[in-house]
């Protein structure tokens, strides 16, 4: 009896642990919801194309320019979208059942 309710103990820490640290992350990316779109909306400008027509020229240097990637903000909506598939997956999950 002891070990099943210690068991139990060490699920329940875990699950609060996991509970907490999603809590953390939600929060943190839903405040980055201005920085998203504004990034978004960089992308593929004519901003965006003179900056990276420069930093290829090697006119700008010293300067992080992941950004200026062909891949990078694609990559950064695909893994929002696949995240959003994953929290969607959950919800179901999680919905059709009444006691989880």
């Amino acid at each position: 009896m002891i070990d099943r309710i210690t068991k139990n103990e060490q699920r329940l820490d875990s699950i609060m642990l996991s509970i907490k640290s999603l809590e953390e992350a939600l929060i943190n990316f839903k405040s980055n919801k201005k920085n998203i779109a504004l990034v978004n909306k960089y992308y593929g400008s004519n901003n965006w194309f003179k900056d990276k027509d420069a930093f290829e020229k090697n006119e700008i240097s010293n300067v992080k320019a992941g950004v200026l990637s062909e891949d990078a903000v694609w990559n950064m909506n695909e893994d929002i979208n696949d995240l959003i598939t994953e929290m969607k997956a959950i919800i179901v999950n999680y919905s059709n059942k009444n006691k989880y």
